[in-house]
């Protein structure tokens, strides 16, 4: 059986741009584990608040528990980094640690968990937020330090989908397109999960529903290595 890291900037990350192939291999009976780079701190509470900015940090982190736990994965990990706070409309940040710092913290997960094949953001943060490029940056070279044969992959890959443009990376040419619609309903209840970012959702993709806005289609680019035969995707 392989083993598996999704190395995600925030909670709900994992379950937008990768879920549906994290439930496949998990199901298979692979080895699923999470990184979560921050709780998501700096986020929205929900419409209505379901909790306060001073507790989102943790409020977040048993959501994505949940969601993780509907994907199959083993475990989910975080690391100490504090999202910065971001009103709605406003401006995203990134971490203030400096990259040093923060490869440093990947590189002791991958070291630990040993890992056939690492997913992660793309190059352009998916639609351009700045703590999905530093953890895409962060993951890259943390991959350098003793990670040997193991595959990267970035999600979220470019391809023609005219529909899906916003939220491609357009610097990463899709080397798979995976249809997940036998995973479909396992990713759609783990995006349930996510409630204080329900509003958002809808918000950014105008869709009428949390489950209409799950897109039954992952694409992933390919930076180093191969997956292994059992993890295919077809």
């Amino acid at each position: 059986m392989a083993t598996i890291l999704a190395v995600s900037a925030h909670p709900d990350d994992e379950t937008l741009f990768a879920g549906g192939t994290l439930a496949k291999w998990s199901e298979a009976g692979h080895n699923v584990y999470i990184l979560e780079t921050t709780r998501g701190e700096g986020g929205e509470v929900g419409e209505p608040a379901l909790t306060t900015q001073e507790n989102l940090g943790p409020f977040r982190e048993r959501e994505v528990r949940k969601a993780a736990e509907a994907l199959g994965a083993r475990e989910i990990y975080f690391l100490p980094f504090i999202d910065p706070h971001m009103e709605i409309n406003g401006i995203a940040r990134r971490i203030s640690e400096p990259l040093d710092v923060f490869v440093d913290a990947i590189t002791r997960f991958i070291k630990q968990i040993q890992p056939d094949v690492v997913l992660t953001h793309g190059s352009n943060g998916e639609y351009g937020h700045p703590q999905h490029i530093y953890t895409h940056e962060a993951t890259r070279l943390a991959m350098t330090n003793g990670a040997g044969k193991t595959a990267l992959l970035s999600w979220s890959a470019w391809y023609e989908s005219p529909k899906r443009q916003r939220v491609l990376n357009r610097n990463d040419r899709a080397d798979i397109i995976h249809d997940i619609g036998p995973w479909l309903e396992k990713k759609v209840a783990a995006a349930l999960c996510h409630r204080t970012q329900h509003a958002m959702f809808l918000r950014n993709t105008g869709a009428p529903s949390v489950s209409a806005m799950i897109w039954p289609v992952e694409t992933f680019h390919i930076w180093q290595g191969k997956l292994p035969a059992g993890l295919k995707l077809c």
